[in-house]
């Protein structure tokens, strides 16, 4: 793979899916009785070496196979070439529930061409489940996944941890008037503490939806493309003023809200939350 042309499609995918795997196996091999954690905003905000570490695996083995590849890390940032394709990488998503021996982590690797997503990883380790899509579809170990049927928004279960923290912060009384609208009007709601997960869940049929407010964008780039070529339908905003939620030129993945549906019929409710977070954010009414 040289700068002088794109690489295919598959290509990429297939780095990304051995430089997930290779960070799964280190993380598969630690004892995670006893990890020592950073803070980086807060304690809700964690990270690990082994976050650290794992990333390193990840760019060493991205950068070997498409040497211009631009790569996005959550722990790096920006690093690498100047060539079309970027991977964006979260080494692993569920810090805090890697940290405290729970088996609900992955490594999640997003793939852009030009800007565009056309592939994503999502690998979790304890689990043995590698989520992968391409311009072929979306698979779990191999086995394609969609398309689904969504149930009735009263039947449904929700992935989300709405409302988080910043809903608290940003907007109290929407976030309690909003949270209570999304408990009444769909069956179930579980927050799993990691979006790519969560996402690609949501790609496999387990789940209806899912939905955060405030998220980058190394979270759900791999779940995003796996959540549509699974057949799927994703929804993003942006919390700017002039970006509309559908139509603005801003990628979907780089918006910091998002509501996720397995099929392509929506849920209204959740919808509107999201409709209702980014008018205030982009300092419009909330109603």
């Amino acid at each position: 793979m040289t700068s002088a042309s794109v690489p295919t499609i598959t290509s990429l995918v297939d780095a990304a899916r051995a430089a997930a795997s290779a960070a799964a196996d280190y993380q598969r091999g630690l004892d995670r009785s006893a990890i020592d954690r950073e803070y980086k905003l807060n304690a809700h905000d964690i990270v690990t070496e082994h976050d650290k570490r794992s990333e390193q695996i990840i760019v060493d083995a991205l950068s070997a196979a498409v040497p211009d590849a631009r790569i996005l890390g959550e722990e790096s940032g920006h690093q690498g070439g100047d060539g079309p394709v970027a991977f964006i990488v979260d080494p692993i998503d569920g810090t805090s529930n890697f940290a405290a021996g729970l088996p609900l982590f992955c490594v999640s690797i997003g793939i852009e061409i030009d800007g565009a997503l056309v592939g994503g990883v999502i690998n979790a380790p304890i689990l043995h489940q590698e989520f992968f899509s391409d311009d072929t579809g979306a698979y779990l170990n191999g086995e394609r996944l969609g398309p689904h049927t969504m149930k009735p928004q009263q039947d449904s279960l929700v992935l989300s941890s709405f409302p988080g923290n910043r809903d608290f912060s940003d907007h109290p009384d929407i976030a309690l008037d909003l949270a209570g609208a999304l408990r009444s009007d769909t069956s179930a709601l579980r927050s799993l503490g990691t979006a790519a997960l969560e996402l690609a869940y949501v790609a496999a049929g387990w789940a209806d939806a899912a939905m955060l407010l405030s998220i980058k964008p190394w979270d759900v780039a791999a779940g995003f493309h796996l959540v549509e070529q699974a057949g799927g339908s994703v929804r993003a905003w942006s919390g700017e003023p002039g970006v509309e939620s559908d139509g603005g030129m801003t990628p979907l993945h780089m918006r910091p809200a998002y509501v996720a549906c397995a099929g392509q019929d929506r849920l209204p409710t959740l919808d509107l939350i999201a409709e209702r977070v980014h008018s205030h954010r982009a300092g419009a009414s909330p109603n």
